[in-house]
């Protein structure tokens, strides 16, 4: 009686750990902050400080940073995030930066495809019918992906840009 008692006990235990170890795989969660640079008084001073971005006008320069965590129980190789560059605003040109390394790639056609700065090209003809293929100019990104080799289970890391309000 203990015996089969001891077995069923052992079945269940299995049927229970067998799942979770099945369903084990990486969990990568992000934010986003999206910061100004603001002139406020603090104790009879004046500072530069970082603040939410809002009531923002011509010329103001965003800074989106994008915050990552692995919640999962496994790591995760080579994660994606993708972020767009927001609508009436243009990236600020080097200032994509990953403090986790990996690969930066820019989007022109709002994320269908990626590369390089150097190997985006668009194509325009010109007034004799001609087309004529250009390196797209930073103002003209889309979006901007990060390729991040490995996220092990529990690290969180840190992505960003920088971007002016048209």
């Amino acid at each position: 009686m203990i015996k089969k008692y001891l077995t069923t006990i052992g079945v269940l235990v299995a049927l229970c750990i067998i799942p979770s170890m099945v369903m084990a795989k990486p969990l990568v969660n992000i934010s986003v902050k999206a910061e100004m640079d603001a002139v406020v008084k603090e104790g009879g001073k004046t500072l530069t400080k970082r603040v939410v971005a809002k009531d923002v006008t011509t010329g103001t320069v965003i800074f989106y940073t994008v915050s990552f965590r692995n919640d999962g129980d496994e790591k995760a190789t080579n994660a994606v995030i993708d972020n767009p560059v927001p609508k009436d605003t243009s990236y600020v040109p080097g200032s994509a930066y990953s403090e986790n390394g990996g690969e930066i790639t820019f989007s022109i056609d709002k994320g269908k495809s990626y590369n390089k700065p150097s190997l985006l090209f668009y194509e325009i003809k010109e007034n004799q019918g001609k087309t004529v293929k250009k390196v797209a100019s930073p103002d003209v990104y889309t979006n901007i992906r990060w390729v991040i080799p490995v996220i092990e289970a529990g690290q969180k890391g840190v992505v960003g840009f920088k971007a002016i309000v048209k």
